[in-house]
């Protein structure tokens, strides 16, 4: 009976906020967008093994086969107050990566300041003006850079964990060059380009202080910016050391994010390196990572794509530096690798989408056809491990647990994350409407058979379909 009261509640005042807002219409401008999404996922073979010990080992508790599915609605109004002055808002029915059917968890947000677990929630809101000087926007914004490594809210499709906060932010343009001072606060520690991935989560604000310098030339189809950031954490945000075994602390680090795009005739260029220097709970902190994008537009119909990258991992025994960077897990290079988080699916902990790319080294081709209303995608993806246990009896890096665990000696652990095929088949039915069948099949490497045990795991080849439908407006 408690449910059914909370859940009226919750409705309640969502429809006295759609009232207001439509009784404000009367005297604004309102511009209406959004979406509505549902989709179906089953995963056959997920589980890698119940081997003892720590290690990479996936539960299997009675049943290999994962299915669940998503609900999720979002309503994207804008209000024009006058000629320079707009307010934007983004308001969840639902959450994109637990909005589950038949139940509504509380989510895990990448950088975010997000109102708990709460059925209608404002995922954005924020007063947009525009001035002699530049356009200001103070509020709850959208956060997105480059290809998305660090901040991400690409409005694709099927965004997961898209970035945001509470944020002072200024443009400016000067001819070819734009201008981005910004103040971000997050209301919840939880940063996919953390060392620590799910491990750094704390009560205590965050703050970022950032810079981006952009440059662009249509003539030339040349984009370029730098993005300089520098992330604070107080002694009290109770984030955790991954090089120790107790002890908590707070953190200050740089990154700088380099971003560049070139077309020339039939190809497109696309890279972005994000760089971090500083010092992470207690602990030095320096990390290279990258990727590498190349598009090539053949006809009408066929288009070849390349995705290469490196997200940098940490190397065996307590040097007492990190070097671990993850992406945001909105960068998905593949269907199953890099987008489910099994480890979350079995022990039904967390978002299932939840898997940011750490410790990885990867290529991913595919060939895109498109013809009438139907598209297909054809994907393969390979990929490796940057840092493995080296057999010796130093403590190894578990990117899974996102701290260092004892090996057992004498069993070194290979590179080979896997190998995936993917086939994605889109229809649109109309200007509106789409619909989907994703089906990806992937053998994971012997890197997943490490179990820090004396038994090793058994890979198994994992299956898995995505079924959905898009209506956007």
């Amino acid at each position: 009976m408690t449910f059914f009261a909370t859940a009226s509640r919750s409705v309640t005042l969502s429809v006295l906020t759609l009232g207001l807002m439509a009784s404000g219409a009367q005297a604004l401008d309102l511009d209406w967008h959004g979406q509505f999404r549902g989709e179906t996922n089953t995963i056959f073979g997920y589980t890698h093994g119940v081997a003892a010990g720590n290690g990479y080992t996936i539960p299997n508790n009675g049943d290999s086969t994962a299915s669940f599915q998503n609900l999720f609605f979002r309503l994207k109004p804008r209000a024009l107050v006058n000629d320079n002055i707009s307010i934007h808002s983004d308001i969840w029915f639902g959450a994109p990566d637990t909005g589950l059917f038949g139940s509504n968890g509380s989510t895990n947000h990448v950088n975010n300041s997000i109102a708990g677990n709460s059925i209608v929630s404002a995922e954005e809101f924020y007063a947009e003006l525009a001035s002699d000087f530049g356009t200001v926007r103070v509020g709850r914004v959208p956060l997105q850079y480059g290809l998305g490594l660090v901040w991400n809210n690409d409005p694709s499709d099927f965004d997961r964990l898209p970035s945001n906060g509470d944020a002072i932010t200024l443009v400016t343009k000067l001819g070819a060059f734009k201008f981005m001072p910004s103040i971000v606060k997050y209301q919840d520690h939880y940063s996919s380009s953390s060392p620590a991935g799910a491990s750094a989560k704390g009560s205590a604000g965050v703050s970022d202080y950032a810079l981006a310098l952009a440059y662009n030339n249509d003539d030339e189809q040349l984009d370029a910016s730098i993005l300089f950031m520098r992330r604070l954490a107080g002694q009290n945000a109770n984030v955790v050391n991954p090089l120790q075994t107790t002890g908590t602390s707070g953190f200050a680090y740089n990154l700088w994010d380099f971003y560049a795009r070139k077309k020339a005739g039939i190809f497109t260029l696309k890279a972005e390196l994000p760089l971090t220097s500083g010092i992470y709970a207690g602990t030095t902190y320096s990390s290279v990572s990258g990727v590498l994008n190349a598009d090539a537009d053949l006809n009408d119909h066929w288009k070849l794509k390349l995705n290469a990258g490196s997200a940098s991992g940490q190397a065996s025994g307590s040097s007492g530096k990190l070097t671990a960077f993850y992406f945001h897990p909105d960068y998905r290079p593949g269907l199953l690798m890099f987008n489910y988080n099994f480890k979350s699916i079995a022990t039904n902990s967390g978002s299932p989408y939840d898997n940011g790319i750490t410790n990885a080294r990867f290529l991913a081709l595919s060939a895109d056809y498109t013809s009438g209303k139907f598209s297909h995608e054809f994907k393969g993806i390979y990929a490796l491990a940057d840092q493995v246990a080296d057999g010796s009896t130093a403590p190894y890096f578990n990117t899974y647990s996102g701290r260092y665990e004892t090996p057992v000696a004498g069993q070194a652990q290979e590179k080979g994350l896997g190998f995936e095929m993917d086939y994605l088949l889109g229809y649109e039915w109309d200007e509106a409407v789409k619909f989907g069948v994703n089906l990806g099949l992937y053998f994971p490497g012997k890197f997943y058979d490490y179990s820090a045990a004396a038994t090793p795991n058994t890979s198994k080849t994992v299956f898995g379909t995505n079924l959905n439908m898009l209506v956007k407006f």
